[in-house]
């Protein structure tokens, strides 16, 4: 009879524990008020479970927060008076007083009496527990005592702590409090599989590491981080890794240098044979220490980037994991908080690549986020950004002076992708200026100007829209349409459709500097807009107010020394060079500024001195093979530079003009297929180059040396044997011999390849006149002088032919047309 009421009793117990660990409380009671009546000897033991299970079923459904402190005081006074009991004699022999006294302090706490928890934490030693083997729901009782403990002494103790020695010694326990409480929540997790950590568990993961980061100990809380980071994941612990993971790339990216950085050290995996070992190996310190992961070929980073990298990519892969994917009503709730947390993770990996230039990580990562942010205008506007930011990174001149990217290239293909996007992502976000003001400079770059003109518009109007807009944006809104009718004025060749393009653009620039007067961008294309009509007092008013907002504008210095280079400004020269060498200075490893000097230094320095600095330009670009000088100082909003077609630079090439982007493109093709024929590697400075040489033929033409400059030709050609800018020069060269008729031939190819270069239009009435072709000479000077009336040599040569025709009155004309546009013509024509 008595063997089978100890089997009686131990299958209550068997089935009590077995109830403790599953949670599952109201089974639990039951069973103990059974043992209570079935034993009476256990009836210690019978209380303690008793008014822990009644504890716990008040606790599942009132956590312990302040707005519940009331009611738990009204209604925690039987579990109280339970697990009272169970702390008597008779408590301490059956080995549940300890455990009594623990979850009386959880008690107290939820009842807001902070100094009665630390009591009973006192009595029961909390502070000298021995380190062993615990089951599961007593790893729970410890780990909560212990966040509790610190939760207590952060409201009462450390309020009204006096002294610093006090106050001092006071955190460090509390701090201990918290790492001991997460390290034994971990292990529950990882020991309770189906558990959840609640609350208090959470808070206490979490507090460590802050209460380091409130005291300066940026290290002690990065290693705190990281130990919970480094645990073995558990069902209940991924929301918290993925919390964690953003926390430490947050204190990594605000608060870490690179000489305060530490790089973490690899867990040593266990010692044994090979063939026990699994493929990923778990490690642990102690019986309190939860289990980490020690595989061989663990990856560790080296240095703070890999690791704030390296943290929000595993944060990011576990948001997009646990992402919702159903847009039913029922899930709104959680598929809000899945998007939320996607979504701050996104938002630090985008500062974190995008400061270190990996754009390609961050476009996978918003292509990854995709199929679940449906509608989510946020992530569509950060994808759109992204993309336009990584189709912005091809070299050469700035936005207006370069040529559109190859339809099909990988340039092309991104700026498409950018505008696409864009599109896509502007009704989500309806009055958002910057968004459609990125994507209407992607558009010009990509050289669709009406669909550039068309965003910008349309971000004019979404700033109008709202009144508190700041001033800088919506100048900026109408600097951008103003940019875009003037690479439209520049484009057309029709007069009537030019000057209603300037006309438009004009009214939106003066709108833009009178609303910001400290826009140096919209001061320059001002300058520029009054150059193009030929208004030069106007424009240097404007370069000078450029200037004054950035003194380092490469426009605006451009700009200047062009402007003083004028004959209408009187001989300026020094003023000029200076300006050059300015902007020399500036920027070291650009070659625009090299241009600007060796020209003017021929002008009022001589031509020894201009070749030298050519020969500089050439040595320049000979030591940058692997990156384009220029491209590293090239802004994203200095949309132009140029005045004019530059017959002598590469900018000539990448003419605003519809037909120079075609000529620019098709002269780029048969170079390349004149390099695959000969099976020569082209270098990818081979243009850069190539303008170098035919600037020091130019400069030697000048000086007479058609024999240097001849050789200088044939370098050229080597690299851009298709060039139109090689048939140019080599055209000049052969006239400066006398040589017409091959001069004749060259003009001719060059118009070929690019027939609007107005330069070579000019050399090829010249030769016609020198053979004894007049008409055919009168013919090309006029289409030259209508592709651009404002150039005086045009109508200085048509004056010529006209007096050799017998034709007086209208030689007269055209002479008088010459002197009147004469003062607006640069004295240095490769600015």
């Amino acid at each position: 009879m008595t063997s089978r009421s100890k089997n009686s009793v131990r299958t209550y117990e068997t089935d009590i524990e077995k109830s403790r660990e599953e949670s599952n409380w109201k089974k639990a009671v039951e069973l103990a008020q059974q043992l209570k009546a079935r034993s009476p000897q256990h009836e210690s033991l019978a209380h303690f479970l008793i008014g822990e299970g009644k504890l716990e079923v008040y606790l599942d459904e009132w956590p312990p927060i302040k707005e519940n402190t009331e009611r738990a005081q009204r209604e925690l006074s039987e579990p109280k008076g339970y697990l009272t009991l169970a702390t008597d004699e008779a408590g301490k022999k059956a080995g549940v007083a300890l455990d009594a006294h623990l979850l009386l302090g959880k008690l107290h706490f939820a009842c807001g009496s902070y100094d009665d928890a630390l009591k009973h934490y006192k009595f029961a030693e909390l502070n000298t527990l021995t380190e062993k083997e615990l089951p599961v729901r007593s790893l729970r009782i410890v780990a909560e005592s212990y966040a509790i403990k610190g939760l207590c002494l952060e409201q009462s103790v450390l309020p009204s702590s006096t002294s610093k020695f006090k106050q001092a010694e006071c955190e460090a326990e509390l701090i201990r409090s918290f790492e001991l409480a997460s390290e034994l929540t971990l292990l529950y997790l990882q020991r309770a599989s189906a558990a959840r950590a609640g609350a208090t568990l959470e808070t206490a993961l979490q507090r460590a590491p802050l209460l380091h980061i409130r005291a300066g100990r940026l290290t002690a809380a990065i290693d705190r981080y990281r130990e919970m980071l480094t645990a073995v994941e558990s069902v209940a612990t991924q929301a918290l890794r993925l919390t964690l993971a953003r926390q430490l790339a947050e204190v990594l990216m605000r608060g870490v240098t690179g000489q305060v950085y530490k790089a973490p050290q690899g867990v040593s995996p266990p010692t044994g044979g090979t063939l026990s070992r699994r493929r990923e190996e778990q490690a642990s310190d102690g019986p309190w220490k939860p289990k980490k992961y020690a595989a061989i070929n663990q990856f560790v980073p080296r240095n703070v980037h890999e690791e704030v990298v390296l943290s929000l990519v595993v944060g990011e892969a576990m948001a997009v994991r646990d992402a919702v994917l159903s847009q039913s009503a029922e899930f709104e709730a959680a598929r809000a908080h899945s998007l939320h947390n996607a979504v701050a993770l996104v938002d630090l990996l985008a500062v974190a690549v995008t400061r270190w230039g990996q754009l390609p990580l961050l476009l996978e990562s918003l292509e990854r986020a995709m199929k679940f942010s449906f509608g989510c205008g946020h992530i569509w506007r950060q994808r759109a950004l992204a993309t336009a930011a990584a189709s912005g990174h091809d070299s050469g001149p700035a936005l207006l002076a370069r040529p559109p990217p190859k339809q099909g290239s990988p340039s092309w293909n991104a700026h498409v992708r950018a505008v696409s996007v864009a599109r896509r992502a502007a009704p989500l976000v309806p009055h958002d200026a910057p968004l459609r003001l990125v994507a209407a400079t992607t558009a010009f770059r990509a050289g669709w100007i009406e669909e550039g003109i068309e965003l910008a518009e349309q971000a004019l109007s979404a700033a109008r829209a709202r009144p508190d807009t700041p001033a800088p944006r919506l100048a900026r809104c109408y600097l951008h349409c103003a940019i875009g009718h003037q690479m439209k004025a520049q484009k057309t060749n029709s007069r009537i459709e030019k000057d209603a393009e300037n006309e438009v653009c004009l009214k939106y620039l003066v709108q833009s500097v009178q609303i910001d007067d400290n826009d140096h961008l919209a001061f320059y294309h001002l300058a520029l807009q009054y150059v193009h009509q030929g208004m030069l007092n106007e424009a240097m008013d404007a370069t000078r107010a450029c200037l004054s907002c950035r003194a380092e504008c490469g426009g605006g210095l451009r700009l200047a020394a062009s402007l003083w280079s004028c004959a209408a400004a009187g001989p300026r020269g020094s003023r000029a060079l200076h300006a050059a060498r300015l902007a020399r200075h500036h920027y070291p490893t650009a070659e625009w500024p090299l241009w600007t000097l060796a020209a003017l230094q021929l002008l009022w320095e001589g031509g020894e001195a201009a070749l030298a600095t050519g020969k500089e330009l050439l040595r320049l670009l000979n030591g940058a093979e692997e990156a384009d000088g220029e491209q590293q100082y090239a802004e994203l909003d200095a949309l132009s530079d140029s005045l004019r077609d530059d017959p002598h630079s590469v900018r000539d090439a990448a003419s605003v003009r519809a037909e120079s982007a075609g000529a620019y493109r098709l002269e780029r093709a048969l170079s390349e297929n004149a390099s695959t024929l000969s099976q020569r590697a082209r270098s990818p400075l081979a243009d850069h180059r190539a303008h170098a040489w035919l600037l020091l033929a130019d400069l030697c033409l000048r000086l007479g040396r058609t024999s240097a400059a001849a050789g200088c030709v044939s370098e050229a050609a080597a690299l851009t044997p298709f060039s139109h800018l090689v048939l140019y020069t080599r055209g000049r060269v052969h006239s400066a011999c006398g040589e017409w008729e091959e001069a004749r031939q060259c003009y001719q190819n060059a118009l070929a390849i690019h027939p609007t270069h107005v330069d070579t239009m000019l050399q090829l009435g010249g030769a016609y006149y020198s053979l004894g072709w007049l008409r055919l000479a009168e013919r090309t000077l006029r289409e030259a002088g209508a592709l651009e009336p404002g150039r005086a040599d045009t109508w200085r040569r048509l004056a010529l032919v006209l007096g050799a025709l017998g034709e007086p009155a209208a030689a007269a004309d055209a002479a008088a047309a010459a002197l009147a546009l004469h003062p607006l013509a640069p004295l240095c024509p490769d600015l």
